[in-house]
């Protein structure tokens, strides 16, 4: 089972965006739609530290959005990189959660990116 996101003609800006954001970012292919649409991103996948994602433009105007139920938790290594992560994902995106201590864990972040897709990141036990 692979997460799969919708965008509406967002799509290559989305994967350049996590391209800079992910070190572990891995383009594995990229397939555009047939003429009139053929600048659009038919579906692509990439993965995030071994983790598959799908995700296609629709040139179709929706009228939903993404839920911010739906997300990505990432267990990370140390607290300079979920605070960095954090930092570049909010950008001209939405804090749901900053860095912080919440008790379940150490440290902490919820934050929603500029596509609208929510990333929970979460510093490891055995990183502190």
């Amino acid at each position: 089972m692979r997460p799969f996101i919708t965008v509406e003609q967002r799509a290559a800006e989305m994967l350049a965006f996590y391209e800079t954001v992910f070190p572990s970012f891995d383009l594995i292919s990229k397939q555009y739609h047939a003429e009139p649409h053929q600048a659009s991103i038919m579906l692509a996948v990439f993965s995030v530290r071994g983790q598959e994602v799908m995700v296609s433009d629709s040139f179709v105007t929706h009228d939903w959005g993404i839920t911010p139920g739906i997300s990505f938790f990432l267990d990370m290594d140390n607290v300079d990189q979920l605070d960095a992560l954090a930092h570049q994902l909010q950008e001209d995106g939405r804090v749901h959660m900053p860095p912080n201590d919440y008790g379940f864990s150490a440290r902490f972040a919820w934050v929603e990116d500029r596509f609208g897709v929510n990333w929970q990141l979460n510093l490891q036990s055995s990183a502190q």
